[in-house]
């Protein structure tokens, strides 16, 4: 007797109510968000466009300091400034806004504890607790699991053509991956 072939076991997919931006304090909220406001372009989240529908939010793109790739901070009660780094490429430009989005959504309380201009996935073995988790929701919100692990499915893990699709750089791809434990070559 022959076997069944294995199939992919469908998820139901849990909806959320309609959520206001402010309100993103997961990435599956995010996502769905996003999803619901035509913001993903193929896999790629238009994060500027996330931010800007923020009333709370201003995204401000300025030369920096070397050394600095961002940083938020309070402008007026209950409104805050995300800063980019122009001088920086549009992938790493994303990931900051991202960063900083993350940390808006996650640590607003404590926005005030935080330098301001900081260094994002720096390679330093620094163990900074906010900044890991502002990086790993950003990767998430940038790169969410189950869409990153189809893509590296189709492409192989062509770490190149993963980083193009999502709009991030292989840094950000990389360590995505590792949070999700892919091992490999690349991805």
């Amino acid at each position: 007797m022959r076997k069944a072939p294995k199939r992919p076991i469908a998820r139901p997919v849990r909806t959320l109510p309609d959520l206001e931006v402010d309100a993103l304090d997961t990435t599956e909220r995010v996502i769905q968000y996003c999803i619901r406001h035509d913001l993903i372009d193929g896999v790629e989240l238009d994060i500027e466009k996330l931010i800007e529908k923020n009333d709370f939010l201003t995204l401000r793109k300025t030369p920096l300091p070397d050394g600095i790739d961002a940083y938020i901070k309070e402008t007026k009660p209950n409104h805050f400034e995300i800063g980019v780094n122009s001088k920086h490429s549009r992938t790493r430009q994303r990931f900051s806004m991202a960063h900083e989005f993350a940390h808006y959504q996650l640590h607003r309380e404590n926005l005030n504890g935080l330098a301001e201009g900081e260094r994002i996935l720096h390679r330093s073995d620094e163990r900074n607790h906010l900044e890991y988790q502002a990086n790993s929701f950003a990767a998430a919100m940038l790169m969410p699991e189950d869409h990153f692990r189809e893509e590296v499915r189709r492409t192989q893990g062509d770490v190149s053509e993963l980083a193009k699709r999502f709009g991030v750089s292989p840094l950000a791809l990389r360590y995505r991956a590792k949070n999700l434990g892919m091992k490999g070559h690349g991805v």
